[in-house]
């Protein structure tokens, strides 16, 4: 596996990205995002993996994540939507139509933007779900929870999530006939089981669900296994 950092402009923000190019490519290439307060170093176990079975994995900074590459703004989920968008562009020129994936904040990316590019190949959404902007108002109330917004130069995890049960209602629908795997996290305490449960059953087939024995940071990592044998099954790798 060759592994490159390079950069790409989308609208106002530079995004950085990792290239696992595998040495034995199987024609199938992924756009990865990570989650609120993470980096792309928090899905390098699962995109190295996947690089090691012949995926080009393009593995994305979110814009602002003082943790990754990209500097920038988080300021609107639309920074985030352009930011998936550009890396989409740069894996369909140099490989081919790229499967979308994405842990958490991630997940809701990929969803998002695999509804409004038709010709995306599919989506994978680890540790994720709807009604999350409820579920975060209830943790903030109920716990003491820290959001990690002092990672992120821009908007909260809630202002964020603002309105994104609408964005899922209005693009979700536009994924039928692509393929979805849906990861759920068993030790997840920042997204409940119900609520990946609800995502799932909104989403049009064809789809499948997957549970891992993980917490909501882990999951992705957890979920190696889960999506290879997903990759295999809807696009024979």
């Amino acid at each position: 596996m060759n592994l490159a950092l390079e950069r790409v402009r989308a609208n106002r923000n530079d995004i950085a990205y990792l290239h696992y190019s595998p040495r034995r490519a199987r024609g199938i290439a992924i756009v990865a995002a990570h989650g609120y307060s993470s980096s792309k170093q928090n899905l390098d176990p699962l995109c190295a993996f996947l690089a090691a079975h012949g995926v080009d994995l393009f593995s994305l900074d979110l814009p602002g994540h003082k943790l990754g590459a990209s500097g920038g703004r988080l300021d609107t989920f639309e920074d985030a939507l352009d930011a998936m968008h550009a890396v989409v562009r740069v894996a369909r020129e140099r490989c081919s139509d790229p499967f979308v994936l994405g842990h958490s904040l991630g997940a809701q990316t990929a969803l998002v933007v695999a509804g409004t590019d038709p010709a995306v190949r599919g989506v994978v959404a680890i540790a994720t779900g709807y009604r999350r902007p409820v579920a975060l108002e209830a943790l903030q109330k109920n716990f003491t929870v820290d959001l990690r917004a002092a990672y992120v130069e821009g908007a909260s995890l809630p202002a964020l999530f603002a309105g994104m049960d609408e964005r899922l209602d209005a693009k979700m629908p536009l994924l039928a006939g692509r393929q979805a795997l849906f990861v759920l996290a068993e030790q997840d305490a920042m997204v409940t089981q119900r609520s990946v449960l609800e995502l799932y059953e909104r989403a049009p087939e064809p789809k499948r669900l997957a549970r891992v024995a993980s917490n909501h940071t882990n999951a992705a990592e957890q979920a190696r296994s889960a999506v290879l044998q997903w990759l295999r099954d809807v696009a024979s790798l």
